[in-house]
């Protein structure tokens, strides 16, 4: 937050500089960072609040929730800058004011989303976090689109003008482009989308690691929220008391609830065939 406020503040500095567009619809992109941020952040507070009588499962989706509606705010500013920049274009409207600042300002966000990049991917990795994921990737592309701004407006500064229209469009498009990718995620996390394959062959092997568990017969999980739920049929000795079955299936359980992204198993224990 500190930083992305600090990033806008420089940007807005320099469109008061200015009158390029580039840097005007990178200010708006600091602007929706800024918001996002203060999103994740009450969200994913608001998710990690333990279950209550309300929420029995918990507040998982509190967070893809706050996802959401940033992303319906970046497609707004996206498209805004696409407007303006499309009509720009068509009236034939340069920029007449640019100077150093506004370079300067493009080359700290590079700088700095670099950093905020590393950072947040690292931080990812440690806590498994999609949002820290989805920030990552953010960070990684705003110095992307800083760079693209950055060519166009020293190129502008140097009478090559209409590139700052061009330019303005590209970041434009990237905003909406991000927001519909964030969008469509964070959708799927709500509507409660099954995850990859890879962690439902973790959630295989978790199970049939237990001793006493022959088989796992059918595993069927999805998001809720940024978390995974999971049912599973597991087979086991059918001539067990219903006590050790219920241990295994309690075991089998806990194995599964230890994977990062598993928020709650359910085990249901049927007779190995044969």
């Amino acid at each position: 937050m500190g930083a992305n406020f600090a990033l806008f503040v420089l940007k807005a500095t320099a469109t008061g500089l200015s009158d390029s567009l580039t840097i005007y619809s990178e200010t708006l992109n600091s602007l929706a960072d800024l918001i996002g941020a203060v999103a994740i952040l009450i969200c994913v507070r608001w998710a990690w609040k333990h279950p209550d009588e309300s929420h029995p499962f918990g507040h998982r989706r509190a967070e893809p929730v706050a996802g959401l509606l940033v992303a319906i705010f970046t497609g707004i500013l996206g498209f805004e800058v696409c407007r303006t920049a499309v009509i720009n274009l068509l009236t034939a409207a340069v920029p007449e004011r640019i100077g150093p600042y506004p370079i300067a300002a493009l080359c700290v966000t590079a700088v700095a989303k670099t950093a905020m990049a590393i950072f947040f991917a690292q931080r990812a990795r440690q806590l498994h976090s999609p949002a820290f994921r989805a920030t990552a990737v953010d960070c990684r592309n705003d110095v992307l689109v800083a760079a693209v701004g950055l060519i166009a407006v020293v190129l502008a500064h140097y009478e090559l003008r209409m590139l700052d229209n061009l330019a303005a469009l590209l970041v434009g498009g990237y905003i909406l482009y991000a927001g519909h990718s964030v969008g469509m995620e964070n959708i799927d996390y709500l509507m409660g989308r099954a995850p990859d394959s890879a962690l439902l062959a973790d959630i295989r092997r978790a199970a049939e690691a237990v001793a006493g568990i022959r088989e796992i017969d059918e595993i069927r999980a999805h998001y809720v929220g940024t978390f995974v739920q999971v049912e599973l049929t597991a087979r086991v000795d059918g001539q067990l008391s219903t006590t050790e079955s219920h241990l295994l299936a309690e075991a089998a359980r806990d194995a599964v609830e230890m994977l990062p992204l598993v928020n709650r198993a359910f085990v249901h224990i049927e007779p190995a065939r044969g």
